[in-house]
């Protein structure tokens, strides 16, 4: 088995002489910015938020400098490239590496063996959301463009080059949720209070957008007995214990900022420009932000989605499409409309908040400039996200993706989702310690995991097929799971428990619950809502080479209240790596640097939660 992982090493490195290296720098600093009409601190990306995009070809070789200069510990996460043959690159803090101290500078190094809509991030604390973070765009070869969705849709629609076109030069609609406070605020005032901050300010599509204040006529249609009241942000208010079930949670201490105060502002919106000349338009949605769910979809155009989390599926015709945090869409849009401004929405759709954000689609070129929300036409949502009569929406289980699933497997990993106090969430039955950010990383000392309660650490050889079934125990919300190192089949959902020992014994019992011919293939997957009963959703891999890696709820503050797991994926291949000198010394001298900072008294900022997740290891 370690012979399979050193040999796909070997053979990536051979194929890296031959290839074009695409080079990058991302300096992070400190600053402020008003997105929305209101200023606050954040971190920025070449000295903007979001960042610059990153946009290279499928085969590329990628260098990528991060330098920090911020007083901060930092890293920076590839969202969804799985990395082959370059795990230490991967910048998730205890895990693959050491975090950036300030001043320090570190090089990813890797290769684009994907092509697709990915994103970066700041993978340490809740940084992400203080504006560390842009998209990656991998255009395919022209073997991925010829042989996939495109032959599909060549067969419907007549414009086969005009798709590829539009393929090639895609209008990417990153969106996020936006506050007006740090995210270390955030994170000190939910261990004071006991209150999770479920309520943002605004919603920005790249980087741009306003504050709406919802009216009371428009609120009134969303209230009803969960939520009987909502603030002027669209919020529902601390003291609802459907929402904030502890008994130790002090709505009282809460500022009212947060939930009660909300002031119109008039910035502009992103403006997106098509010509019906070119028949189609490919538009990416992508939602990098660190709470909500967001709800797309563009009046008077359907979406044809043909891809999802940069692999391409058989397309599909819907109005609408719900994107969680982290998780990206390609959609085809026909351009076929009358000259003219078309509202693009966002909407979010879930019990603690009622909020839209706004862009517009339009076919005058250099007319618009973003200062008005466009007159509805033909909408498919309403501002709480609700579907309007007539229109559909994405169901993400019934994508069919070109890659088919390993028939069986021979590891069964069951995870229990849960909630375990005010301030903690676990993946599997307790939380994830917020210190294993500032321990040595687990592919440089894999032994390591054999101090650590192994529900925290599975592991298992190279050649394995993983089944990973996501088990949301009662009064669970939806949770966007993400999987660094490589892409899964979504290859089943039930409601329920789960009472099988496995998959294949699940399935004999109910094999209208699973898809194993052409399910998603996808390196997010969106749980059940598991309010009213227990739910679960199975997952599907192929372990190719060995590596450190990690699985965690894309919600911030899930992932920092502990939701994560390390996944040690062959731990015997991976004490037989040969990490590159770079990487070795780098993380041997930012531990020395770390030790030298302890002697001299300087404190770095700590997690902030309870004592049961501050355990800190001996490493």
């Amino acid at each position: 088995m370690r012979l399979l992982g050193r040999a796909l090493h070997i053979a990536l490195l051979a194929r890296c002489i031959a290839a074009a290296t695409k080079a990058f720098s991302l300096d992070i600093t400190a600053g402020t910015s008003a997105p929305d009409g209101v200023t606050r601190e954040v971190f920025l990306i070449n000295g903007k938020t979001p960042g610059d995009p990153l946009i290279a070809t499928e085969g590329d070789d990628i260098e990528v400098t991060v330098i920090n200069h911020v007083s901060e510990e930092a890293t920076i996460h590839f969202h969804g490239i799985e990395m082959k043959g370059t795990p230490w690159s991967d910048g998730v803090p205890g895990v693959t590496m050491r975090m950036i101290p300030p001043g320090g500078t570190f090089i990813h190094r890797f290769r684009a063996t994907q092509h697709g809509l990915y994103w970066y991030h700041a993978h340490s604390r809740a940084l992400y959301g203080d504006g560390i973070r842009g998209y990656f765009l991998i255009h395919p070869s022209e073997k991925s463009l010829t042989e996939t969705a495109f032959a599909a849709l060549e067969n419907g629609i007549p414009d086969i080059q005009a798709l590829k076109t539009a393929h090639m030069n895609p209008k990417v609609l990153a969106a996020h949720d936006w506050v007006h406070w740090k995210s270390e605020y955030e994170l000190s005032e939910w261990k004071r209070t006991r209150i999770e901050f479920l309520c943002v300010d605004s919603i920005l599509i790249n980087g741009k957008g306003r504050v709406i204040c919802p009216t009371d006529q428009t609120l009134a249609p969303y209230l009803n007995n969960v939520r009987p009241e909502l603030t002027v942000k669209g919020c529902t208010l601390p003291t609802n214990k459907n929402i904030q079930p502890f008994e130790d949670s002090k709505p009282e201490l809460v500022d009212p900022k947060i939930f009660y105060q909300c002031e119109n502002t008039t910035t502009p919106l992103e403006v997106i420009e098509v010509n019906r000349d070119e028949k189609w338009a490919s538009v990416g949605l992508l939602n990098i932000g660190a709470l909500w769910d967001l709800k797309f979809s563009i009046d008077d155009h359907p979406f044809y989605i043909y891809a999802a989390d940069g692999n391409f599926h058989m397309p599909q015709k819907v109005d609408a499409v719900v994107v969680p945090p982290g998780e990206r869409y390609t959609a085809m849009i026909r351009l076929d409309k009358p000259d003219g401004d078309y509202a693009i929405r966002v909407a979010v759709q879930a019990t603690p908040q009622v909020i839209s954000g706004y862009g517009v689609l339009t076919y005058k070129k250099g007319t618009n400039t973003g200062e008005e929300i466009p007159a509805a036409n033909n909408p498919s949502i309403g501002y709480g996200g609700e579907l309007l009569p007539g229109k559909t929406q994405l169901d993400p289980i019934t994508l069919k993706s070109f890659e088919r699933p390993p028939q069986s497997a021979n590891v069964t990993l069951i995870l229990n989702l849960k909630r375990t106090s005010s301030i903690e969430w676990a993946l599997n039955h307790d939380p994830f310690s917020a210190f294993m950010e500032e321990s040595e990383p687990f592919l440089f000392y894999p032994d390591k995991m054999k101090t650590i309660d192994q529900d925290l650490v599975p592991s298992y050889p190279v050649g394995s097929v993983v089944d990973v079934v996501l088990v949301s125990n009662m009064r669970n919300p939806q949770h966007p799971i993400h999987k660094h190192g490589s892409h899964a089949w979504v290859i089943g959902q039930g409601k329920g428990n789960f009472t099988w020992s496995s998959v294949a014994e699940a399935q004999r019992e109910r094999p209208e619950l699973f898809n194993l011919v052409n399910p998603p293939y996808r390196d997010g997957f969106l749980t059940l809502s598991a309010f009213s009963e227990p739910a679960f959703l199975v997952i599907r891999y192929l372990v190719t080479e060995p590596s450190a890696t990690f699985m965690h709820c894309h919600i911030n503050i899930h992932s920092y209240g502990g939701m994560a797991v390390v996944l040690m994926e062959d731990p015997e291949g991976i004490r037989g790596l040969q990490i590159p000198e770079y990487y070795v010394k780098w993380n041997a001298e930012a531990h020395d640097q770390e030790q030298a900072r302890k002697r001299k008294g300087v404190a770095r900022r700590s997690p902030t939660l309870t004592p049961r997740l501050n355990r800190v290891l001996a490493w």
